[in-house]
């Protein structure tokens, strides 16, 4: 057990000092975590995300669109009208929660509506997948499109597309491969594997090159069609404004590069005098999240549950203390090391160190000039200087007179340290030295042993 600690406590005071470090530390980096934690992640980046890099993604759209001059930028918030900018709302769903609150994607269009801003909704689109006894890919009936375009024309039709409801196919069922798949009531899919395809209207005439061309075949009452296929619209605005692409593939990545894919985007932002678009990630499920324990759960939150683990253990083990009854001190006994404990234990009760070290320096003096039965002077100097002038004698290095100076100057102070105890062994050490006995002589039995001292 190291000096300074207390029976039964199993760390020393410095081992506490290292567990108060660790603690300051963490809880400066919990702060600067909090803070800055969020910029050394990126969210996890879904399949039709608009950072996403899969073929389904959109990067090469917001990269393209940097190229050409234009400011892209991500919105996870709930303030839909807060964006002056036109909001793209890239195949969402019909709902999603934004810190705890339910959020529709019809209630952010109207608030866009309402505050006179430009929102574009670019549809899902029907998955395709190749089925246990179809030659070709057939569509699988999904409800996202039907009921995001749905919502988006606010009509009350059944819950399921009428083919699903006709052959009472469920959600996941495929729908026959007849070439031509109405999937749901005012959509249509082509039979196309990857055929081109020309789009015409108001904003100019277009070379695209989709898989299985998803259309708008009876467009909302009140809407205009900007751009126009041969099976149906492909670019429309509804009566409140709002511009509905009709096919994503139009701006995945894996698609974006053929035909006039970015030309016709670029070509539809400069037709809205706009230099920013700002993309939706809120219907995407980036919206911000209040779930504790969904927040902690994840990097680099994560790091403060393991940290503060941490530090709770540290400090349990710095509170602790060993099991069992407290280890009993040897007993001294009678004699000259019971006199001398007792006698330290009053001289160190309620003193200083730095006092206590200066009365011990000068008992030690006074100790050596009356063994050594050297002449009786006034003052401690005086008597330092003697035993001084004898050590030069006997050959031994001159110490009394720098002892009681480095005494007298670390007496008054408050605060000490280690250096109390190098000075008390060097006092000590030069009074081993000054009673050293002649050969044949006995060692003076009152010098007390160096543990003795100490204690």
């Amino acid at each position: 057990m190291s000096r300074g600690s207390v029976a039964g406590e199993i760390l020393s005071p410095r081992a506490r000092r290292v567990v108060l470090f660790v603690a300051l530390a963490s809880g400066v980096g919990l702060v600067m975590t909090l803070l800055w934690g969020a910029r050394f992640s990126s969210p996890e980046a879904g399949e039709t995300d608009s950072y996403g890099g899969g073929p389904l993604g959109h990067r090469a759209f917001a990269e393209t669109l940097e190229a050409l001059g234009y400011h892209v930028l991500q919105s996870r918030g709930d303030r839909f009208d807060g964006p002056s900018a036109p909001m793209l709302f890239l195949e969402p769903e019909v709902e999603a929660r934004v810190e705890g609150r339910r959020r529709l994607l019809v209630d952010a269009l109207e608030a866009r509506e309402a505050a006179g801003l430009e929102s574009i909704v670019v549809l899902p689109k029907w998955r395709f997948e190749l089925g246990l006894h179809a030659t070709e890919p057939p569509v699988v009936l999904t409800h996202r499109t039907f009921d995001v375009w749905r919502a988006l024309t606010k009509q009350m039709g059944p819950a399921e597309p009428p083919e699903a409801e006709a052959t009472g196919a469920d959600e996941d069922e495929e729908a026959p491969p007849d070439g031509s798949a109405h999937l749901a009531s005012g959509l249509h899919v082509g039979d196309d594997d990857h055929g081109r395809h020309t789009l015409v209207g108001v904003l100019g005439s277009f070379e695209v090159e989709v898989p299985r061309l998803q259309t708008i075949q009876s467009p909302p009452p009140g809407a205009d069609v900007l751009l126009d296929a041969a099976t149906g619209a492909v670019v429309l605005r509804d009566a409140r404004g709002t511009l509905i692409v009709s096919d994503p593939d139009l701006l995945h990545n894996f698609n974006l590069h053929r035909g006039d894919h970015a030309l016709l985007w670029e070509t539809l932002l400069r037709d809205l005098g706009a230099d920013t678009i700002v993309i939706d990630e809120v219907f995407h499920g980036h919206g911000k999240v209040l779930s504790l324990g969904d927040a902690l759960g994840r990097f680099p939150a994560i790091l403060l549950v393991a940290q503060a683990l941490f530090v709770i253990f540290l400090l349990l083990l710095v509170g602790s203390r060993r099991f069992g009854p407290p280890e009993e001190e040897a007993a001294l006994g009678a004699g000259p090391r019971e006199a001398i404990a007792v006698a330290a234990s009053v001289l160190a009760d309620g003193q200083p160190l730095g006092r206590l070290t200066y009365n011990y320096v000068v008992e030690v003096l006074q100790d050596i000039h009356r063994h050594l039965g050297l002449p009786d002077v006034s003052t401690l100097d005086a008597r330092a200087a003697r035993i001084d002038a004898l050590a030069r004698q006997r050959r031994v290095p001159e110490a009394a007179q720098r002892l009681l100076a480095e005494a007298a100057a670390l007496a008054p102070r408050a605060k000490v340290g280690a250096e109390a105890w190098t000075l008390a062994h060097a006092a000590h050490t030069f009074r081993l030295r000054m009673l050293e006995p002649t050969k044949g002589a006995v060692r003076p039995s009152t010098s007390p042993r160096p543990e003795e001292n100490a204690a």
